[in-house]
């Protein structure tokens, strides 16, 4: 089953019989893996007593570990016989079995070694920046004494982040100002938290120790603390993708004006939030979508960079030229089209362009970015496409490590061996080669020019959580209310109100990652659960059921208040 869906994900489903038929074989695929670990479940749970209780399982419960294998036979027998019967069937219907595969693992390892040898070379120069650059720098540095916000706004993928982070990391900017700090904004925020992240980031751009008990401080507290350091210096601070003025509201008590000329940057989507007035003068910079000569020349140095002095091939021109203008200038989709070009030969390239359609939508310009997008992913290997789907259970604008992704993903079973490297080895190619196609952003790299930190574009996150809704591979919530009837295999909590009562009732569940810091009491309806996640929830205690999970392959306390592990550790 798994061979089937591996095939039929390289020839590409088209109808809506194609769709439901996959979608059938996976949810078998599933009926399978559940009915194996709840066998395995059975018969492993004589382990964990000890001699006494293998004693006992062998004599008095002999019976029923009988009825358990012929019941369990049983139901493998019936899913057997739906494959054996079905899919030669529906093989010969849909040709899924006349498969050529479209890329191949020289290919792939091609892109690997390129991909990493690119972190060592400097960063592309960015497109179509300078002007812009420039302006916004001209109201940094323009003099005025009083605080200054300049709100830098466009549409999501358009480049306003990388606008922002481009001058906040300039040497000069960095000169002017006294003390600086940049937050990112999710659309659920806690307000304590970015209060402590802004006094944590001011401390750290002048290389101070943070105030020892930072962690515990009220909001009364950390707005004081604030307000006293941020007295008689020149600060800059970048509020970055930010939704509602709610925030702004909240915040601005914070930030006094001194006189002295401090600065706020922030980026959003949204217009009310542009042009919202935190006091003093107020400059709003609308970023521009790119020209046709700036959107070719990103496309270039993304899809030639293996052709001389980086230039199209003549033959390909005229196609390129056609891809790069249903783009519509938007530099998120250009710098994805160009990397899914990079290793496409001419027959690949007509393929392409014909896929790539404008969708009827209430935002035409948005449908079109997002074929495109989907072509990229499309274009993954199969493996890889878990990969990347898996990232969307994080939080919005979240930054996630290098080492807790890999370590989930071997956990999923995502990484296949590979002779004369290490799991952890492949899992970080993975990882290398997703950054390359620009499926995920590199927001840190660590001394070796290694992706150290990542996150996953609005869009593109869009994109993954309805395809990861629709196969069942994972969902996030961000309430309690409508998670009874869940089928995916994995939950990713947003926001609760500390309960999760009625997770009790999801068997299927295989793993359970929480992003939530309100999250007090663990549910453990199921029993073959994976992987638990659990960084920064504030629990204290960790109950008995925890080291009853036979399945358990990854298990993350970090940053919760768990001061020690119980001797029933040595159970799992």
């Amino acid at each position: 089953m798994q061979s089937f869906l591996a095939d039929a994900d390289r020839k590409g489903v088209g109808s809506e019989g194609e769709r439901t038929w996959v979608a059938n074989v996976r949810d078998m695929a599933y009926d399978v893996e559940d009915i194996i670990d709840k066998f395995m479940y059975h018969m492993n749970r004589q382990r964990i007593g000890g001699r006494y209780s293998w004693i006992l399982h062998h004599s008095i419960y002999f019976p029923k570990n009988l009825w358990v294998r012929r019941q369990t036979a049983t139901k493998i027998q019936k899913i057997n016989g739906k494959i054996k019967g079905a899919i030669p069937e529906r093989n010969q219907r849909y040709g899924i079995d006349r498969i050529e595969g479209t890329s191949s693992k020289d290919n792939q390892k091609w892109v690997v070694r390129h991909a990493e040898s690119s972190l060592f070379f400097k960063e592309d120069e960015l497109v179509g920046i300078e002007k812009k650059r420039q302006l916004i720098m001209d109201w940094l540095m323009d003099g005025e004494p009083h605080l200054t916000v300049i709100s830098i706004v466009g549409m999501g993928g358009s480049g306003k982040t990388t606008l922002a982070a481009n001058i906040y990391n300039n040497e000069d900017v960095k000169k002017h100002f006294d003390c600086c700090a940049w937050i990112t904004i999710s659309q659920a925020y806690e307000l304590e938290d970015i209060l402590r992240s802004l006094i944590k980031e001011f401390h750290e751009s002048r290389k101070e120790t943070n105030p020892a008990d930072l962690n515990s401080m009220n909001y009364r507290l950390l707005v004081k603390t604030l307000v006293n350091y941020l007295e008689k210096k020149r600060y800059l601070l970048v509020l970055d993708d930010v939704w509602d003025t709610n925030l702004l509201d909240e915040i601005k008590v914070s930030l006094r004006d001194s006189c002295i000329g401090s600065r706020i940057i922030l980026t959003t989507q949204k217009e009310d939030v542009a042009c919202y007035h935190l006091g003093g003068k107020h400059h709003i910079h609308y970023i521009q979508l790119l020209q046709n000569e700036e959107a070719w020349e990103l496309f270039c140095k993304k899809a030639f960079t293996n052709c001389p002095n980086g230039s199209c091939p003549l033959e390909l021109k005229s196609f390129a030229e056609e891809l790069v203008g249903k783009c519509e200038g938007l530099p998120l989709a250009i710098a994805a089209l160009g990397s899914l070009m990079y290793f496409k030969n001419m027959s690949q390239w007509n393929e392409i362009k014909n896929k790539v359609n404008w969708s009827p939508s209430n935002n035409p310009k948005l449908e079109g970015v997002k074929s495109i997008l989907l072509l990229s992913f499309n274009d993954l290997p199969y493996q890889l496409k878990h990969c990347f789907l898996y990232c969307s259970l994080f939080p919005k604008d979240h930054e996630i490590r290098r080492k807790r992704l890999i370590k989930l993903w071997m956990a999923e079973g995502f990484v296949e061996p590979n002779e004369g490297s290490t799991l952890e080895e492949e899992a970080e190619n993975y990882l290398v080669e997703l950054t390359f196609r620009n499926m995920l952003q590199v927001v840190g790299r660590n001394e070796f020019g290694r992706p150290k930190r990542c996150k996953m574009h609005d869009i593109l996150r869009e994109l993954a959580l309805s395809i990861s809704k629709r196969e069942k591979i994972g969902v996030v919530h961000v309430g309690i209310e409508e998670m009874t009837d869940c089928e995916a295999r994995r939950v990713s909590i947003h926001k609760t109100d500390g309960e999760v009562k009625s997770f009790t009732s999801m068997s299927k569940l295989r793993s359970f990652l929480v992003f939530n810091k309100m999250l007090k009491t663990l549910p453990f309806g199921s029993k073959m659960l994976r992987v638990l996640d659990l960084e920064d929830a504030p629990i204290d205690d960790l109950p008995d059921e925890l080291f009853k999970l036979f399945n358990l392959r990854y298990l993350n306390l970090r940053g919760t208040l768990v001061k020690e592990l119980p001797k029933s550790v040595g159970r799992l």
